[in-house]
């Protein structure tokens, strides 16, 4: 039975939930206006109690930070510093100070409807650290249903990716030519590197007798000059793909009389280049073409919409460009996978390597598809 009723006009009752650290009864408190309304509570505390959700009021905040310290205790420095920012930048100054357990699914849509027409990798991220959290949530008993099931992503803007156009690979293969970039940026466009396997490599790893470049790390750009090396993104990314004969002379150019040790692309002091270093390189790199392209320069500064080079295009388009050449060149489905790094969900791609027969003959196509280009402007 409910106590009766305190000065401030509420009855309250307490209810055992268990026991604390030093063997004492850890209780929670009841209260109603009425004694219909303080039933009902009991009623429903003692219903969850039950089925194992934890009663004791934690908040999203709360949960969070312990989330992130247990849940996310294996994830790589770099998942826990994206979860971390969009749990600090994102949720939990909309969130945090709500008891976990009164979120509801409105609460949540309507978070990420703030950010209508936002960037969508941004938003897409802020989704993926929500549900992730309220499910392990749900699994942790903390609350009886998981309103993150069914969120939606509201009207966002994607980033263009495509691959270059004719014009900006002539303009790009131009500037490489005197540029001291030039290798850097060809890399990426004729061997389909990420921007952090391509900054990972050594001299050793260019093999010229075979023609093949061996990908076998990557550096994990944290902060604008924080790094470190690690593997490749997945088992996948540790590959040899072919060394197309329209590199070899940049890339001998960046080899000769240097041992295998050395860094190929590193920065002035010969360590690996930083998120800040690959910016500046690639703004250095850009203006170049677009200048190079004919665009008109006001007190300095590009007018991208006099150029002929996208004003969008990032290092991450030279990616998708060396995919498209793969494809026309007539490489098969399995060898474009293998120099891509991707990984498959084929059971038999996991037993089955690529021969040498198999990796000359697709270097023959990609040689011969590059051959067929026109790099004039």
């Amino acid at each position: 039975m409910p106590q009766k009723k305190n000065k401030d006009g509420y009855l309250r009752s307490t209810f055992v939930i268990g026991k604390k650290p030093d063997g004492k009864p850890e209780r929670i408190t009841i209260r109603g206006k009425t004694k219909k309304e303080h039933d009902e509570k009991l009623a429903e505390a003692k219903r969850l109690y039950s089925k194992g959700v934890s009663l004791n009021g934690d908040t999203v905040e709360e949960w969070a930070e312990r989330w992130l310290n247990i849940y996310k205790a294996n994830a790589s420095s770099g998942q826990r510093a994206m979860y971390a920012s969009k749990l600090k930048n994102n949720i939990l100054p909309v969130i945090g100070n709500m008891p976990i357990k009164n979120v509801r699914p409105s609460h949540l849509q309507s978070l990420l409807n703030s950010y209508s027409g936002g960037k969508f990798g941004t938003v897409q991220k802020t989704r993926l650290t929500v549900k992730q959290m309220f499910s392990d949530a749900e699994l942790e008993g903390l609350i009886e249903r998981n309103p993150a099931i069914r969120l939606e992503l509201p009207v966002l803007i994607t980033s263009p990716r495509r691959p270059i156009t004719e014009i900006e690979r002539n303009i790009i293969f131009r500037v490489a030519q005197a540029h001291k970039c030039g290798a850097y940026v060809l890399t990426m466009l004729f061997c389909g590197l990420r921007r952090g396997e391509c900054i990972a490599l050594r001299v050793g790893d260019i093999d010229f007798s075979s023609m093949r470049i061996s990908v076998n790390k990557s550096i994990s750009l944290l902060g604008k000059n924080i790094g470190y090396e690690k593997g490749p993104k997945s088992e996948a990314g540790i590959r040899v793909v072919p060394l197309p004969d329209i590199l070899k002379p940049f890339l001998l150019d960046s080899c000769i009389g240097r041992s295998d040790e050395e860094i190929l692309f590193p920065k002035i002091d010969g360590k690996h280049a930083t998120k800040q270093a690959c910016r500046w390189w690639w703004q250095s790199f850009v203006r170049q073409c677009h200048i190079v392209s004919g665009a008109k320069l006001y007190r300095n500064a590009v007018q991208y919409e006099t150029s002929l080079f996208g004003s969008e295009v990032t290092p991450h388009f030279l990616r998708h460009t060396y995919a498209t050449d793969l494809y026309s060149a007539g490489v098969d489905e399995t060898a474009q996978r293998i120099f891509l790094g991707h990984a498959s969900n084929d059971v038999t791609d996991v037993y089955r390597k690529m021969s040498d027969s198999a990796f000359d003959r697709a270097k023959k196509l990609i040689n011969e598809f590059y051959a067929t280009i026109d790099f004039t402007i």
